[in-house]
């Protein structure tokens, strides 16, 4: 959907807290033309939302090679807790 009103912008929103755990890539279809999405920036900032009380995130998936690439996963609670408590 457009930004806004004559910008030239395209915005797609990606529902990330109704994804399952793994790497999702996209692409844009018209009819038979498939477009490849464009490279999320590496310094996006995960979206993070509790699903059944357990922490989630989404961010940029590491090995996205050239396209759109999200990686989603349950966040690891025993790793979080040890970063915290570490000096």
């Amino acid at each position: 959907m457009p930004s806004g009103a004559g910008s030239g912008d395209f915005v797609i929103r990606v529902p990330v807290t109704e994804l399952s755990v793994g790497v999702w890539r996209g692409e844009l279809r018209i009819g038979g033309w498939a477009l490849p999405l464009p490279q999320l920036p590496d310094n996006l900032t995960p979206a993070k939302w509790r699903r059944r009380a357990l922490p989630w995130y989404a961010k940029p998936a590491a090995d996205g090679g050239e396209g759109f690439a999200l990686q989603v996963a349950k966040t690891d609670l025993v790793q979080a807790v040890t970063r915290r408590i570490k000096p």
